[in-house]
């Protein structure tokens, strides 16, 4: 008896070493496999460390030592070169003016973008004008099914003519209203060199999940030159088709090619990229919020003097 129970807890002591060897051994594979996705997402021109910063996956004191480090290596320069990309619906074309009149004057370059439909191939035909650039098109319809084909094409062409004389890229519909020292303030905590796009999508659906209308996008640097390198023509990385849903197929090819997604919202969790006015209520949104949906060109005008010229007495 004595035996047989000393062989059943011999038994027992084996079954458990086993077990805990198997988590050892679990965990260990399981961090080998995060550093090798990890090393085989990193590029050369961004360190490391830089990713952390945004992926919240250092302490408060790391991520400033190491944002310290790279601002040093890359002869950081605090002010922000921002283009602007509004892409411009062909019944709505009158809305240009207003946007240059209004939010658009603040942008270091304005750059509004339209496209033809031929052969299901977008192009671009372009004048400039003063320091910003608009598109004509004839095409009488925009839909959403063919958004990322035009949206590939919209982003080859602003890294292909653009990409080295400007930080950070923001594309827009022209129903959007930017308040761009809100922008300017977000990217206070971010790099050009970092591979990081930041996407309203990326925080807010609706109840039925699909949100109307979008608050915006916005890429560094880096994070364009990944996706014309390494994913505008390579179709096991990005979608080569004209059709698909834009902000789907974005953090896909984002994805795939190592860029990180930004947060938007603020400390409070509340979006900073906002959709529509007619849904904001009390304790929505951001006190920092950077975009906002206007419905009709006379939103342009009453956002710039709500933002810009009304000031309450008493208040500062």
């Amino acid at each position: 008896m004595y035996i047989y129970f000393v062989k059943l807890q011999k038994q027992r002591l084996q079954l458990l070493l086993m077990l805990l060897l198997g988590l050892i051994c679990g965990s260990c594979l399981s961090r080998l496999l995060q550093l090798a996705r990890h090393e085989f997402y990193s590029d050369s021109s961004a360190s490391a460390d830089s990713v952390e910063l945004y992926t919240g996956s250092s302490s408060s004191r790391e991520a400033a030592a190491a944002l310290y480090n790279l601002r040093q290596a890359s002869n950081y320069n605090p002010t922000k070169r921002i283009l602007c990309m509004i892409t411009v619906r062909p019944l709505k074309q009158k809305r240009q003016v207003h946007i240059e009149h209004t939010w658009g004057k603040r942008c270091h370059k304005l750059l509004f973008l339209n496209s033809k439909h031929k052969n299901k191939k977008p192009f671009f035909n372009l004048s400039m004008r003063r320091n910003h650039t608009s598109s004509s098109s004839s095409s009488s319809s925009s839909n959403s099914s063919s958004s990322w084909g035009r949206t590939r094409e919209y982003l080859h062409y602003v890294y292909t003519h653009y990409h080295k004389q400007y930080d950070w890229f923001l594309m827009v519909t022209d129903e959007t209203y930017v308040i761009m020292e809100n922008l300017e303030h977000l990217l206070l905590d971010y790099l050009p060199e970092m591979p990081v796009y930041f996407d309203s999508f990326a925080y807010e659906f609706t109840k039925n999940h699909i949100r109307t209308g979008s608050g915006g996008n916005l890429f560094s640097k880096e994070a364009l030159h990944r996706f014309v390198t390494l994913g505008h023509d390579n179709s096991t990385i990005c979608s080569s088709h004209n059709y698909g849903i834009k902000h789907v197929e974005i953090a896909r090819c984002f994805r795939n090619v190592g860029v990180a997604v930004g947060n938007s919202s603020d400390e409070q969790g509340l979006p900073l990229f906002v959709n529509k006015l007619t849904n904001i209520t009390l304790g929505c949104c951001s006190k920092s919020a950077i975009t906002f949906n206007c419905p009709d060109m006379f939103c342009f005008y009453i956002m710039e003097y709500i933002v810009y010229k009304l000031r309450p007495f008493g208040l500062s």
